[in-house]
């Protein structure tokens, strides 16, 4: 699946920023997104697609959790090493695109195309990898206005990386 968009969802959870959209093929969650600004919700159409929004729920009132769900694994070779080494950034905690790149012996280009290309977002967290930390936390992350990075911030502060 390349572009998840709300009417190819399978289930959308509304939160309190917007809307989650997970899209499940062949008995695997195929693409999990966030939805900045969108608020709707559409009752899961499958098994699967219910236990990714409830698991979801859960996340959002527990932070700590991961969530575990069958998933398709997409995306190159590369990708995959990079996603699996971000599932191992503990809730809380963060990583620079540097930090990591060098862990992988990859350039910080290639983990920040990775993170624009994760298609099941919280299950694979990119939004703990930054540009980098300063006394205030993250920084250089672009327009904190921008959607996007309004959505990143949130989940650090909800994970308790960021001070509210």
């Amino acid at each position: 699946m390349k572009v998840l968009t709300p009417d190819r969802c399978d289930a959308i959870i509304r939160t309190s920023f917007g809307s989650i959209g997970v899209a499940v093929e062949e008995n695997e969650v195929a693409a999990i997104r966030i939805f900045p600004d969108l608020f709707v919700e559409k009752m899961a159409r499958d098994d699967l697609s219910a236990e990714a929004v409830r698991q979801i729920g859960y996340y959002l009132e527990h932070p700590g959790t991961c969530l575990d769900l069958p998933v398709k694994k997409t995306g190159s070779e590369t990708c995959r090493r990079i996603w699996e080494a971000m599932m191992s950034i503990p809730s809380g905690e963060v990583r620079t695109y540097g930090e990591l790149g060098s862990l992988l012996r990859l350039s910080p280009a290639a983990i920040s195309l990775a993170c624009q290309e994760n298609p099941l977002s919280l299950y694979i967290p990119s939004h703990r990898v930054i540009a980098i930390t300063g006394s205030q936390g993250p920084v250089g992350e672009g327009d904190p206005e921008h959607p996007d990075i309004r959505i990143k911030y949130w989940l650090l502060k909800h994970e308790g990386f960021l001070r509210a």
